[in-house]
């Protein structure tokens, strides 16, 4: 299940870049959550029973934070760089975690987990600094660096996701939370879907079908299924073993980059271990606790 995941995750990235061969960055987006909307609607309609009006806005929160708006982010970025780059940035997750849930939920973070959400961060300025352009003169140095940002922007609403879940919707499970919170978006993604001329792209594109498939799988598979395996492994192993897929989801983004032809600058690599470092630092509090607990 842990490698399972790892390449499903790892693997959304290429994806999107597929998937906007035919349509538009909004388009896989809203497309994505309204596939996943659908297929755990199906899958997961018993889960509709535990709804209550309390958990509305978190579940809001987690639907548009967690889901919509990245899923929109993140092709927005693989629309202009190269689709392993925003990868990487996936794995800045755990530390917005921390950085969010000390600024906004009041969770108390150690000195060494600060310290380690500095270095991820400061390896994500290496990692979306666009060297090659600066040393080309620099003229290209704006467009490339904000396009990276929403790739980092996404994640931080990745990690106010997670802290809106822990906090505020612990009594519900992973599989019930996911079928909620997509419901939530996916009138807004569905209208949205329809709107933006996605019929026209069926109609006027002959590669449309086969790029649609890859959207379906991120939605399927990416979106639905990931998250009832994630679900899964931490019923049968710990939250430590199961949180660190993150480290191997860059791993698999950066293989499916090198096979699809894309420039692994050395920036890019060097950001990616410097992130991995902080990761570590900030789980290394609970890799004790862990390892004492185990003893």
């Amino acid at each position: 299940m842990f490698i399972a995941l790892a390449m499903i995750w790892g693997s959304s990235f290429i994806l999107m870049k597929r998937g906007l061969g035919s349509f538009t960055y909004s388009q896989v987006g809203t497309l994505r959550v309204s596939i996943a909307a659908i297929f755990m609607s199906i899958v997961g309609i018993r889960h509709f029973k535990y709804f209550m009006r309390k958990d509305l806005f978190p579940l809001i929160i987690v639907g548009f934070l967690g889901n919509a708006i990245p899923y929109v982010l993140f092709p927005l970025a693989v629309n202009h760089l190269d689709s392993a780059v925003v990868g990487i940035t996936n794995s800045l997750v755990p530390l917005f975690t921390v950085l969010v849930g000390g600024w906004f939920f009041g969770q108390r973070a150690t000195g060494l987990q600060w310290r380690g959400v500095a270095v991820g961060l400061m390896g994500a300025v290496i990692l979306i600094l666009p060297v090659q352009s600066i040393l080309n003169g620099g003229f290209q140095l704006k467009g490339e660096l904000g396009y990276g940002l929403f790739g980092v922007l996404a994640t931080m609403m990745y990690g106010t996701s997670v802290n809106t879940l822990k906090m505020k919707l612990p009594h519900l499970k992973a599989v019930t939370v996911t079928t909620l919170s997509l419901a939530t978006a996916a009138p807004f993604t569905i209208t949205y879907s329809l709107m933006s001329g996605v019929t026209e792209v069926f109609r006027d594109d002959p590669q449309a079908w086969n790029n649609f498939l890859y959207i379906c799988i991120l939605g399927v598979v990416g979106s639905g299924i990931a998250v009832i395996l994630f679900n899964r492994l931490i019923q049968l192993t710990t939250a430590l073993f199961s949180s660190s897929v993150t480290y191997a989801i860059p791993i698999v983004a950066v293989f499916w980059g090198i096979l699809d032809g894309e420039h692994i600058l050395w920036n890019h690599l060097l950001g990616l271990g410097v992130i991995v470092t902080g990761i570590y630092l900030v789980n290394s509090k609970r890799e004790k606790k862990a390892t004492k607990k185990i003893q």
